[in-house]
């Protein structure tokens, strides 16, 4: 008893050896849980014997097991026993991930004159446990029918049939080490634990040194996660509109900003080149998603990729920068800076955030959407949004950090910080012009400075005034030169040439567009049921009566990651803010928000992609949010628990939400381009299956 008392006095404890002792015990339970939870199959079936099947009518497949064509048809008799475990054990002899569909149909006690047919259930060779399949027919099975729909064209062979199958022991390491990892989260960051008395402070060398270290392992899980559909890392080798950043980086080695391929003839004769039923009637030839002006090809997208990545790339090494390579360095760039920007707020408004506080939002905030997608769809067409998207984080962030004091605490404007953050925010004009919203939190940031104490736009702040309105004008001529040289106006981005779907020459703006546009990006409730991944996408549903522009879609972003809902809630908190303009940020997000999500609609329509050109803004509400009411409890002497636990909830709801949205997608799936990835998560999750 008293080393029992010892061991329950130092688990009170909380040291760095008490954590890593929790850690080994739940490393333990998690191996038990392992054994005798993920593992009730071989629990259920001890004391089963195997039937292996002799006498069987099959058509469909060979002697030797062999599936010869794309369905077949196991028929089996005379049964007469209760079967609870059936075993279709595949030939795993090869390398490749075999997958049958199987829909199997028995008499049973309840079923004599028809055959009760179950749902259709995924066999393949990527996941061991889906070769034995639970049946729940009533009582005695008198006959069964098992019918296969096999998904490749080469012959898969099945090595047994048994009834009543005795399922082996099967171990998971990794859910063994996930799970623990979990389980150690959650008490890592319970609200009684030490690691909300830890402070935010980075110019402590030890959260410097964790701060690195995070983002290390960020990118290392994000390295290994952006290869995961592998059919889209190869993309730029085989679709040609995927290479539109190699063709401009040609071009402008070339010294030319139209693209060398010469249009066809028959694409400069026609009346209305951007009509696309009348492209297809005449058999015209085009390049896909280009845009063509005045008999000249032309990338749309924002050239600063090119600028900054492509071309240097190409110079230095002679190859083309693979584009999920351009998504993964900008998606590290993503992770230091929203860790830059969060670390500035705390800095700035929040001075008793927790450090594990600031670590959990910086992680949900970059995951949500930004990670997860570019893990689904690492792209070209996501390079030039998420290229705009860091700038705009960084633009942000150093605009903060400008606001200083010198040694005698006189607060002063930091010019340097402040150019910095206007070139990032007028650049992202040069990828995806939507970001460019951006600027109106440096007019709410230095509102005050610049017509109340003047510090900004006076005879003394020259070089302030200049550093904040200098890269402006210098990118915004710049743009405007590169925009008229193309479509001779400064303003014509090009996007209205678009050789694609539809003529967005003239697509307009619609009001009735708006609506649904709000609906589907904002307030959509999602598609949740008991099968893996429980989140699906699904087709618009519309009575609009026009043309509208839509993929397949998940849900509004609100049900989609529900951390924004704080975001929300801190629009009517006025009262938690002493400095007014992070409660400002929270009202500007918002706003802009809508406006983003209107323009995004009107312009191009309903995409995934397009999530991230709001959501940050929402995801930034919600962290400023979460910052002041954690602040103002500790400031009130008020109990932190409700906060850090309905924060913990949301977190962790937001980022299942985001990993599992990478397996909803239907269009361009990761289970058709890694199906031993998409079923080994699946019966790693869905044990049950």
């Amino acid at each position: 008893m008293s080393k029992l008392k010892s061991f329950a006095e130092f688990l009170k404890q909380e040291t760095a050896k008490k954590y890593g002792v929790v850690f080994l015990m739940l490393l333990v339970f998690s191996f038990l849980c392992e054994i005798f939870v993920f593992n009730y199959k071989w629990i259920s079936s001890v004391g089963s014997e195997n039937v292996r099947v002799e006498e069987m009518s099959a058509t469909g497949i060979k002697d030797d097991g062999t599936i010869s064509g794309s369905s077949a048809s196991i028929t089996i008799n005379d049964i007469n026993k209760e079967v609870k475990y059936l075993g279709i054990i595949l030939d795993n002899e090869n390398d490749r991930t075999d997958i049958l569909n199987v829909t199997i149909s028995a008499y049973d006690s309840a079923n004599s004159s028809s055959m009760l047919s179950a749902p259709e259930r995924t066999v393949t060779s990527a996941a061991r446990t889906s070769q034995y399949i639970p049946l729940n027919f009533s009582g005695e099975i008198g006959s069964m029918n098992i019918k296969i729909e096999k998904e490749s064209n080469v012959g898969v062979k099945i090595e047994d049939v048994i009834l009543n199958a005795k399922v082996p022991l099967i171990i998971s390491w990794p859910r063994i080490f996930i799970f623990a990892l979990i389980l150690m989260a959650i008490y890592a960051l319970r609200p009684r634990s030490c690691a909300y008395k830890l402070i935010t402070d980075l110019h402590s060398t030890n959260q410097q040194i964790s701060v690195a270290l995070v983002i290390i392992i960020m990118s290392v899980i994000f390295g290994g996660m952006i290869k995961w559909n592998s059919g889209i890392t190869d993309w730029h080798k085989t679709y040609e509109h995927h290479q539109m950043y190699y063709e401009l980086t040609d071009a402008f080695k070339s010294g030319h900003l139209y693209l060398e391929d010469e249009p066809s003839e028959e694409l400069k004769n026609m009346e209305n080149p951007y009509d696309y039923a009348a492209r297809y009637a005449e058999n015209v030839q085009f390049k896909w998603d280009h845009a063509y002006f005045d008999g000249k090809y032309y990338v749309y997208f924002g050239a600063l990729p090119v600028i900054l990545m492509y071309l240097p790339y190409n110079l230095i090494t002679g190859n083309d920068l693979p584009n999920y390579m351009a998504v993964y360095i900008l998606g590290v760039l993503l992770i230091i800076g929203v860790m830059f920007l969060l670390w500035e707020m705390i800095r700035k408004w929040f001075k008793k955030t927790p450090f594990a506080l600031y670590i959990m939002m910086s992680v949900v905030f970059s995951a949500a959407p930004a990670l997860t997608y570019a893990a689904y769809k690492p792209d070209f067409y996501l390079v030039p949004v998420l290229m705009a998207l860091v700038l705009a984080v960084f633009g942000i962030a150093f605009w903060l950090s400008a606001e200083g004091s010198t040694k005698k605490g006189k607060e002063i404007l930091i010019p340097w910080r402040m150019c910095v953050g206007s070139l990032c925010v007028a650049l992202t004009a040069a990828c995806r012009p939507q970001f460019l919203i951006a600027a109106v939190f440096g007019v709410m940031l230095f509102w005050n400075r610049a017509f109340k104490t003047r510090e900004l736009f006076s005879k003394k702040s020259i070089r302030e005034t200049v550093a904040v309105c200098v890269p402006f004008v210098v990118v915004g001529i710049l743009v405007m030169i590169y925009n008229a040289a193309r479509f001779g106006s400064p303003f014509d981005f090009g996007a209205n040439y678009n050789l694609t779907t539809n003529d967005m020459t003239q697509r307009g703006f619609v009001w009735g567009r708006t609506g649904l546009g709000i609906f589907t990006y904002l307030l959509q409730p999602v598609r949740i049921d008991a099968l893996f991944p429980f989140l699906h996408d699904f087709d618009k549903a519309t009575a609009y009566q026009g043309l509208t522009l839509t993929e397949k879609l998940m849900g509004g972003v609100i049900w989609l990651y529900p951390i924004l809902l704080t975001g929300i809630y801190g629009i009517f908190r006025k009262d938690l803010f002493e400095d007014k303009r992070a409660h400002r940020m929270i009202w500007f997000g918002m706003i802009m928000t809508l406006m983003i999500t209107i323009a995004d609609t009107q312009m191009a329509g309903l995409l995934t992609r397009y999530y991230m050109d709001f959501v940050w803004l929402m995801m930034m509400a919600s962290v400023i949010t979460v910052f002041a009411l954690y602040n103002r409890a500790v400031t009130t002497s008020n109990s932190t628990a409700n906060i850090i636990n309905v924060t913990g909830l949301l977190t962790a709801a937001t980022i299942a939400m985001a990993f599992l949205s990478i397996f909803a997608h239907t269009e361009d799936a990761i289970v058709s381009t890694n199906p031993e990835l998409y079923y080994g998560i699946e019966h790693m999750i869905a044990f049950w299956l």
